[in-house]
């Protein structure tokens, strides 16, 4: 097939490609990944939603800034004059309970058995804001949304378990959250129709109400986001050292200004940055996407480390790549945020810099989800080869992308975006056609 660039209405009328409804706002960039050639554009400089393939963005920011090998290091420090102990938090995300436990059984092997002690918790290299500009409060009550925070307990989200079966209901949690006031108003109904507030913002402390009905000798998982996850954190570390015969008198926050002279107990290692960024892409983890955004921001001096100026550093690596184009905005490194706009244009560069790179190329990826085998695509585009298709998808409720690498029939790798804005409540359909127009780019080229 010769490489030609069509607009929306020529391909519409010559019937050659899946058709897209006309209320639906369109922008497609469709490359060769070899030579950089254009091969099919819609509107590739206009700007649009890009939901959650901003992920990209962020992907190529971290592997650049900090390297696939980066890895977060959060430290337990003994002040053995004050009888302090401090937890620095480092901005790492998906700490597990396991590893809390592990850092507090070393710190307790460190100390004086029976020794007392005050516990802090310092959170000072990030900013406060727990959510960024852009979230809907609205969200915040759902698991896509959780707490964006310096220390954080897994991915700052609580799995409940509720079961009707036998005569009483339980409702069972993990993480176990010392601080979690669990209201609950559930009652048994003819059918399920649970409700569950989140609170506990303001005082940064968690608190779930779940109202509602759950039919008899049943069960069923949610899964909520929860307040204040640092001194959960802290709460947890505190009751592990307390069982490992270490006494805790309090736990509070505080800020460590400096760490001459203390006595590091422990280190919580993270998993290599492009292994938290095939978590964040692969099941497109907002939280992981936030936390990796500040990091780079940490890195890069600013202390405390924000949003802001993580998508500051995201945009002059656009700027760099499409200097033309300047009209994008950038609010949060997830894509959760309304505020964000890209161009199709956008999204093509960063896969042709992130595929192509020498140093760090095959991480990049890796990171990504795969047609019919995993992550967000593993129930789309079935009827290509699995693997054909590598790339990140993005909904909102309004909107549809999907932008990635497709290895095509003859073997020709291309680029692929594609934007949809349409009406609420369409994006299912909006992903069929994402699905037809790259099984029609698989076959025809």
């Amino acid at each position: 097939m010769q490489p030609v660039v069509l607009t929306l209405a020529a391909l519409t009328l010559t019937g050659t490609m899946p058709t897209i409804p006309p209320d639906w706002r369109t922008g497609m960039v469709v490359m060769d990944a070899s030579t950089g050639e254009m091969l099919l554009s819609v509107n590739p400089e206009e700007y649009f939603r890009p939901a959650s393939t901003v992920k990209l963005v962020t992907t190529l920011l971290a592997l650049d800034e900090l390297g696939p090998s980066y890895i977060y290091r959060t430290r337990v420090l003994a002040d053995t004059s004050a009888g302090a102990i401090h937890v620095q938090g480092s901005g790492a995300p998906l700490i597990s309970g396991e590893q809390i436990r592990v850092a507090a059984l070393e710190t307790a092997a460190a100390l004086d058995p029976g020794s007392e002690w005050d516990l802090y918790w310092d959170t000072d290299r990030f900013t406060t804001e727990s959510h960024c500009p852009g979230w809907d409060t609205s969200d915040w009550s759902r698991a896509y949304c959780p707490p964006i925070e310096c220390l954080s307990v897994g991915d700052n989200i609580l799995q409940l378990i509720v079961s009707t079966r036998g005569d009483t209901m339980r409702v069972y949690s993990y993480p176990s959250l010392p601080g979690l006031e669990l209201v609950n108003h559930l009652v048994t109904g003819p059918a399920e129709s649970v409700r569950t507030r989140v609170e506990g913002w303001e005082e940064g402390r968690p608190i779930l109400i779940l109202e509602g009905t759950v039919p008899p000798d049943s069960h069923l998982v949610l899964y909520k986001p929860f307040a204040g996850p640092p001194a959960e954190f802290a709460s947890m570390f505190s009751i592990q050292l307390e069982e490992a015969g270490i006494g805790v008198d309090r736990v509070m926050q505080g800020q460590l200004t400096d760490t001459t002279g203390l006595l590091q107990t422990s280190v919580i290692l993270s998993d290599p940055l492009f292994v938290l960024l095939t978590s964040m892409n692969k099941w497109s983890r907002n939280m992981v996407a936030e936390m990796v955004l500040r990091t780079v921001s940490l890195e890069r001096g600013d202390i405390p480390a924000s949003t802001s100026a993580g998508c500051d550093a995201a945009g002059r690596m656009l700027g760099l790549m499409l200097p033309e184009l300047t009209g994008y905005q950038l609010a949060d490194g997830s894509g959760l945020s309304r505020y964000n706009r890209l161009t199709p244009m956008h999204l093509a560069m960063v896969l042709s810099e992130g595929s192509s790179s020498t140093e760090w190329g095959a991480e990049f990826l890796a990171t990504l989800p795969v047609n019919g085998v995993d992550g967000t695509l593993r129930s789309r585009m079935t009827d290509l080869p699995p693997g054909a298709f590598r790339g990140k998808t993005g909904t909102l409720n309004d909107t549809s992308t999907v932008a990635g690498l497709l290895s095509a029939s003859s073997g020709r790798s291309l680029i692929v975006v594609i934007m949809f804005e349409v009406p609420t409540g369409r994006t299912w359909s909006a992903r069929g056609v994402q699905d037809a127009i790259v099984s029609w780019l698989w076959d025809s080229y």
